[in-house]
């Protein structure tokens, strides 16, 4: 869709993608927000109602957008061709995973907290969001690393951290779903699962990550329209520190809290070499807001890395720093959903 101003006046040409894998960044940071909500609620009760109106919103948007590009596709099924072939349109696909992962945790996680004789029903919509986001993000890393592979591309992007992460969402859902399992021979096959999209996302990512950003540092700057997607992969730092703190094992329990530490003051600090991926990431933002980037979809990438974060922060007993994180969240999610609304309404035709 897009939007002509009149001539001379008025801001440039908006365009805005219809519904479709490019904004499930929304699905995902309003999953996020409504697990985080319930989870300080105790400390905050005010939490726990707008963790009610903030799944709600979640499923909505999920439904919305699904249904939404589903009509697309109907209507002509190049849609669905481009979203799959086109290098700039399929890491996209890992931000439709990771929805449905934070949608299905959200809806456990804030229905056993407000109606538990409904845990079940919860339980269930985790289970059956969760395989069907694993499956989703395991296609979308291996499909986008088979491309990399093929193509050789010169000018990496952290946008293509996007399709490693979602192995990790699934290892620290596919965790706290396994607590739930009552069969030993299930809870075994998804904790193997869980520890696979875990080393699998760790490497895969580490690569990619490594490689986009020598690439932003020493060759070429992230151009400014993308300033937002710096904040990607610190969904891996995030995820990574709370999927170590759910899959450990008494065993482990030490290292993965030494591991889960390190990786977010790393990810959250300013290294000896330089600065860390979060201070990278606001600096980036920050450029691009001064230079009065365009709204995209793309800005709902600042939203989940903070959340997954926040819960490292949580799975670590540092709940004042995961709290601290919440209300950055809040702050960033009320900024991008003014922002599409206001791009979505100006781009309406007249």
């Amino acid at each position: 869709m897009t939007r002509e101003p009149g001539a001379g006046t008025g801001p440039p040409p908006l365009s805005v993608p219809g519904p479709g894998p490019a904004w499930f960044g929304s699905v995902m940071g309003t999953g996020g927000l409504a697990t985080l909500l319930q989870i300080h609620s105790a400390r905050l009760p005010v939490f726990g109602p707008l963790a009610l109106v903030t799944l709600l919103l979640a499923w909505v948007l999920l439904l919305g957008l699904g249904a939404g590009f589903a009509r697309s596709v109907a209507r002509d099924p190049d849609v669905w061709t481009r979203s799959v072939r086109d290098a700039a349109m399929l890491p996209l696909w890992g931000m439709v995973s990771m929805g449905l992962l934070a949608v299905g945790s959200a809806t456990f996680v804030v229905v056993d907290g407000h109606a538990p004789a409904l845990s079940a029903v919860a339980q269930g919509a985790d289970a059956a969001l969760w395989g069907a986001g694993t499956v989703l993000g395991v296609a979308t890393a291996v499909g986008f690393t088979v491309w990399l592979f093929t193509t050789l591309p010169e000018h990496p992007l952290p946008t293509w951290a996007l399709p490693m992460v979602p192995p990790m969402v699934s290892a620290t859902a596919g965790g706290l779903l396994a607590e739930q399992i009552d069969s030993p021979t299930v809870r075994t096959f998804v904790m193997a699962v869980c520890t696979f999209g875990f080393v699998a996302a760790l490497g895969l990512g580490g690569a990619v990550i490594t490689l986009a950003y020598h690439h932003a540092w020493f060759r070429t700057p992230v151009p400014v329209e993308l300033s937002t997607t710096t904040w990607i992969p610190l969904g891996i730092v995030g995820q990574s520190a709370a999927a170590a703190q759910v899959l450990a094992g008494p065993g482990l329990a030490g290292i993965a809290r030494v591991y889960g530490a390190g990786v977010l003051i790393a990810g959250a600090g300013v290294l000896i070499a330089g600065a860390g991926l979060g201070a990278f990431a606001v600096l980036s933002t920050l450029r691009g807001f001064l230079a009065r980037m365009a709204f995209t979809p793309g800005w709902w990438a600042m939203t989940y890395p903070l959340g997954t974060c926040a819960l490292g922060a949580h799975h670590l007993g540092w709940e004042a720093a995961s709290l601290l994180t919440v209300f950055v969240l809040c702050c960033v999610w009320v900024l991008c959903a003014g922002a599409s609304l206001r791009a979505v309404l100006r781009a309406r035709p007249a």
